[in-house]
C-alpha cells in the first residue's frame, strides 16, 4: 500500500539542522490527520489540513549530534537517524560552484585519505529545471537526493567549494557544517530569480518573452525533437565514414606540435592525431604492475584516446583535464602507439591543446603537477617511488585529417532558460532553515556586467525574502571571479576590462545589499581553465568572510581594498584598507610568479588608462610600497590625457603580488581621474 506520509523537501537521514533557529518539516498525509514529530526528547504535534498539507515548527536546539527523529500519522511511520545540529549554509552558482572534488583528486589528494567527518555534510540538489512555477519537493524513492558526510568514499561527490567552505567554518566554529549544494554548469543569473522578480525589474522583457514561449511544454517538447534529431543526425554524419587509422604506416600523416594549435582543419569534422613511444621491458613492467594515467591537458573540444588500439578515455566537451587511467597488460614492451580522436564543433576557432597543461604518461606515485601554481597555496607534492616511470609526451606528433562537416548544430539547455532552476532546484529548499548563502556565478553573464549589478542585487534580496526560515539579512558571501583569459594569456594593460567589469559589479553589488563579504580570488584562478582547481583558497576566502559578517568575528579583516586616492608630487597615492592587517609586496621571479618566500617594495599590476586622439589606450605603469596601508603609483605623462587608474583589470591579470599579512589578496579596481 503506497504510504499517505509524505516528508517533503531536504530531511532525511544525515542531514544538518539549523542550530538555535526556528526550522520547519513539512509534507503530506490523509486530511484532518494527526502529525507527531518527536526530536531530542520533545515531541511536536499538528494536524493536516482538509488537503493533507502539515508542517511543524521546531528549535533544533544547540549543536551537537548524532540524534533520531520519529515523525508519526496514524500507523504510519518515519524514522530518519545520524541528524546533526549545526549551521546551514546554501551554495549555489554555476560550474565552480558545482566542480565536484573528484576532479580535484589530484590536488588535494590528501583530502581523499582523510578520515571521516561527521561534522561536515552535504545535500546535493538535482539538477532539475521547471519553467511553470516553483516546485516544493524533491524526487522519493531509490533515485532520491540524500545527505552525505565527508570521507574517502563520498568526497568525490562533494563540490569543491563547498566543502573546503564547511571545512573551515566547522573548525573554526567547531560545530557540524551542512552545505545544500544547488549549482548547475553555464546557469546564467536569470535561471535564478523568479518571475515576478523579472517582472518587477521593469526592463527583462527579453527574458519574458523567452519564458512565456517555453512556459508551453508543447513549445519545449517541439524544440527538444528538432535539437535531438538534429544533433543525431549530425553525429551520424560526423562518424559515419571514419575509420582507425593504420598506425603502422606514416603515409597522409603530418607532423605537428602539441601542445598548441592545430589549423590544418578549417571546419567542423575529426582529427586523429598519434605519437609512438618505446618501453624497455623494465618500463613496461613498472606500468603494468602500477595504476598507470594518460595526460593530456584540456582540448578544444572533444576526444576519444586509445592506448595500442584499445579505448582509455574520451570527453565529450572542451573544459575537462584529460586524465585517463590506463588499463594493465595494454603496454608492452618495444614500440606503443597513443592515438587521439579529436572532433571540431564548427569552423570557428581552432583545434587547441592548451599550454601550460601536462601531457604525460606516468605510474601513480609519480608528482605531477595538475595545475600551474599562480597563487599563495602550493601543491601537495609526493616523491617518486624508485620504479615509478614517467614519459613526457609534449613535442611532435602526427596529425592526419579524417572528416570535414557542417558545423555542430544548436544546442539547447532548458535548465538556463530565465526562472529554471530558481522553480526545479531552488524552491523546494525554501522552507529549509539556513545561516546563510554562498554565491559562485558571474562566468556566464560576463558580457553585459551593468544589469548583472542589477540583477545581483535583486537576487539577495528575493532570495532573503524566500528562505523565510533564514534571517531578515541573510548573510550573503559572493566569490569574486578569479582570473581566466580562454587561454589567451595573462595581461595587466587592457583597455577593456572583460572579466575586471563583472568582478567590480560583483563587488559593487555586495556593498549595495547589505551584510554580504566579497571573497577576492583574482589569484585563485587558472588562464587557460574556466575551472581552476584551487578550490581550497576559495573555500577557504569564502568562510572568512562568513565568519566576519555572519558570525561576528570583527577579528578577521577583509581583503585589502582601495578606499582613497590623491595626487600629489607628480604620483598617485592610494590608500588601502586593511582591517586589522597590513599591506605585504612580494618579490617578482623572472618567470613573473611570486616568490612568497621574499619582501620587496615594487607592486605590480598597476596600469593607466589614457585617451589620444579619439582612442583609448592602457599602459603598465609602477608602483611603490610605501608603508603597511599605502602604494604610490607613478605616471606615464605622454600618452595623453589621463582617464582611469587601475589595478589588477584584466581578464587573466599576472603576476599578483600585493596581499595583506593574512595572505588575502588586494581588491581589484579602477579610480576615474576625471
Amino acid at each position: 500500500m503506497k504510504n499517505k506520509l509524505i516528508v517533503k523537501g531536504l530531511f532525511g537521514s544525515g542531514m544538518v539542522l539549523q542550530r538555535n533557529k526556528i526550522n520547519c518539516v513539512y509534507g503530506t498525509a490523509d486530511g484532518y490527520t494527526d502529525i507527531m514529530m518527536t526530536f531530542r526528547g520533545v515531541t511536536s504535534i499538528t494536524q493536516s489540513d482538509e488537503f493533507g498539507n502539515w508542517k511543524l515548527e521546531f528549535s533544533p536546539g544547540e549543536a551537537g549530534g548524532p540524534f533520531e527523529m520519529v515523525i508519526k500519522a496514524d500507523a504510519e511511520r518515519i524514522e530518519y537517524n545520524d541528524i546533526y545540529v549545526g549551521e546551514v549554509w546554501v551554495s549555489s552558482g554555476q560550474s565552480n560552484a558545482q566542480l565536484p572534488m573528484e576532479r580535484m583528486k589530484f590536488t588535494y589528494p590528501r583530502e581523499f585519505k582523510l578520515p571521516e567527518n561527521p561534522k561536515i555534510r552535504m545535500f546535493t540538489v538535482p539538477i532539475r529545471w521547471a519553467l511553470n512555477g516553483e516546485e516544493d519537493d524533491f524526487e522519493h524513492g531509490e533515485n532520491a537526493p540524500a545527505w552525505i558526510a565527508a570521507s574517502p568514499k563520498t568526497l568525490g561527490q562533494m563540490s569543491g567549494t563547498g566543502y573546503f567552505f564547511a571545512k573551515k567554518l566547522s573548525e573554526e566554529l567547531d560545530v557540524p557544517v551542512g552545505i545544500i549544494n544547488a549549482s548547475q554548469g553555464g546557469s546564467p543569473i536569470a535561471s535564478w530569480l523568479s518571475k515576478a522578480a523579472l517582472e518587477e525589474m521593469g526592463d527583462k522583457n527579453e527574458y519574458l518573452r523567452q519564458l512565456e514561449y517555453y512556459e508551453n511544454p508543447e513549445n519545449v517538447a517541439k524544440k527538444q525533437r528538432e535539437v535531438s534529431e538534429a544533433q543525431k543526425n549530425w553525429d551520424f554524419d560526423l562518424n559515419r565514414h571514419c575509420v582507425f587509422p593504420d598506425t603502422e604506416s606514416d603515409e597522409g600523416w603530418q607532423p605537428c606540435t602539441i601542445p598548441g594549435y592545430i589549423d590544418e582543419l578549417d571546419s567542423a569534422g575529426v582529427v586523429w592525431l598519434k605519437k609512438d613511444i618505446v618501453l624497455t621491458a623494465e618500463q613496461a613492467e613498472h606500468f603494468n604492475s602500477q595504476k598507470t594515467w594518460l595526460w593530456m591537458g584540456t582540448i578544444i573540444d572533444a576526444d576519444t584516446a586509445y592506448v595500442n588500439g584499445s579505448q582509455v578515455g574520451n570527453t565529450p566537451y572542451c573544459y575537462p583535464p584529460r586524465r585517463y587511467e590506463i588499463p594493465h597488460g595494454i603496454l608492452r614492451e618495444g614500440r606503443n602507439v597513443i592515438i587521439m580522436k579529436i572532433q571540431k564543433n564548427n569552423k570557428n576557432g581552432k583545434i587547441r591543446f592548451y599550454e601550460e597543461k601536462p601531457y604525460c604518461l606516468f605510474t601513480d606515485g609519480v608528482y605531477v603537477p595538475p595545475t600551474a601554481v599562480r597563487n599563495i597555496e602550493g601543491h601537495e607534492e609526493s616523491l617518486a617511488p624508485l620504479d615509478g616511470e614517467y614519459i613526457d609526451l609534449k613535442g611532435e606528433w602526427k596529425l592526419f585529417v579524417e572528416r570535414k562537416i557542417r558545423d555542430c548544430p544548436e544546442q539547447v539547455f532548458f535548465e538556463w532558460m530565465p526562472t529554471a532552476l530558481y522553480n526545479g532546484m531552488l524552491a523546494p529548499c525554501f522552507r529549509y532553515a539556513i545561516s546563510g548563502v554562498l554565491w559562485y556565478q558571474g562566468e556566464s553573464d560576463a558580457g553585459h556586467p551593468a544589469e548583472y549589478k542589477a540583477m545581483l542585487v535583486k537576487l539577495i534580496n528575493l532570495w532573503r525574502h524566500k528562505f523565510v526560515y533564514g534571517a531578515k539579512d541573510l548573510p550573503f558571501v559572493v566569490v569574486q571571479l578569479p582570473n581566466w583569459s580562454d587561454g589567451h594569456g595573462e595581461d595587466t594593460a587592457v583597455v577593456n576590462g572583460g572579466w575586471a567589469e563583472i568582478r567590480q559589479v560583483q563587488s559593487d553589488a555586495a556593498e549595495i545589499a547589505g551584510r554580504s563579504g566579497l571573497a577576492v580570488t583574482i589569484d585563485a584562478g587558472e588562464w587557460n581553465d574556466l575551472h581552476p582547481e584551487k578550490k581550497k583558497t576559495v573555500g577557504s576566502r569564502a568562510a572568512m568572510e562568513a565568519l566576519r559578517i555572519a558570525y561576528g568575528k570583527s577579528f578577521i579583516s577583509a581583503a585589502p581594498k582601495a578606499d582613497l586616492c590623491e595626487f600629489k608630487d607628480g604620483k598617485y597615492i592610494v590608500h588601502f584598507d586593511c582591517g586589522n592587517s597590513g599591506l605585504v609586496a612580494y618579490r617578482v621571479t623572472e618567470d613573473d610568479k611570486a616568490d612568497f618566500s621574499k619582501e620587496d617594495s615594487a607592486v605590480q599590476g598597476f596600469s593607466l588608462l589614457y585617451e589620444n586622439k579619439g582612442e583609448l589606450v592602457a599602459v603598465e605603469t609602477a608602483a611603490t610600497l610605501v608603508d603597511t596601508g599605502t602604494v604610490e603609483v607613478a605616471l606615464q605623462p605622454s600618452y595623453g590625457k589621463l582617464k582611469e587608474l587601475r589595478y589588477l583589470w584584466a581578464d587573466s591579470p599576472n603576476p599578483i603580488n600585493l596581499y595583506s599579512q593574512n595572505q588575502l589578496p588586494a581588491m581589484p579596481f579602477r579610480i576615474k581621474t576625471n
